[in-house]
């Protein structure tokens, strides 16, 4: 009996872990931070800028929360653009996650914008993305080193998969089905380079004149 509760003191006055606190918000400003103590299901700070389109509609936000390492899907403490771009729809962010108290204070810079050369097949429209009539092409921007092709599944009706996307997603399996859905098949490729395709096309020139 001595014996019993003398472990049950022991463990009484043993400290116990602490939970990681972190920044939190959720809109345009991220205004009204507050500092929270996170689950420990959730023991990574994140904070990330998103900028999402679709069609004519942009969206700018800033979040700021308490995260799991799957959700993060970038080395931790190193700031990471990520992005996929379907052409009629685009889904930047700039993030970095961090494993101290309330370490996702900083607000990052605004995703990229600019095309960087790199060129991928791709869908016109989700109509033509649903019909499976894809035939056009994109210029990658910002981030995005790499072409995606492949389907989904919509509504019981397979969709065509194709645009551009950042290559640090290509080797998460989880990331990727998160992104396209579990029954996707979806795979990464190298994109086409703009310089490369005019001094091809500069080569073919050529050679007509010659030929003639």
């Amino acid at each position: 009996m001595q014996l019993l509760l003398s472990l049950c003191l022991t463990w009484a006055l043993l400290p116990t872990a602490e939970l990681l606190r972190c920044h939190e918000c959720a809109n345009e400003g991220c205004a009204n931070i507050t500092s929270t103590e996170c689950p420990a299901t959730s023991p990574i700070c994140r904070t990330i800028t998103s900028l999402t389109t679709s069609g004519s509609n942009l969206v700018l936000t800033v979040n700021k929360n308490c995260s799991t390492l799957l959700n993060c899907i970038t080395p931790l403490t190193i700031e990471t653009e990520w992005s996929v771009n379907r052409g009629f729809s685009r889904s930047s962010h700039t993030q970095i996650c961090c494993a101290t108290d309330n370490c996702n204070l900083q607000t990052l810079a605004v995703p990229n914008i600019l095309t960087n050369g790199k060129v991928c097949p791709s869908c016109a429209s989700s109509a033509d993305s649903m019909a499976g009539t894809c035939n056009s092409t994109l210029s990658c921007m910002g981030a995005e080193d790499s072409c995606f092709n492949g389907t989904s599944t919509s509504n019981s009706s397979q969709v065509i998969e194709r645009g551009c996307l950042s290559r640090n997603l290509c080797t998460n399996v989880l990331i990727r089905q998160a992104l396209f859905g579990a029954n996707s098949q979806v795979v990464c490729r190298a994109p086409w380079s703009v310089r490369l395709s005019a001094v091809l096309l500069t080569f073919a020139l050529t050679a007509c004149k010659v030929l003639v």
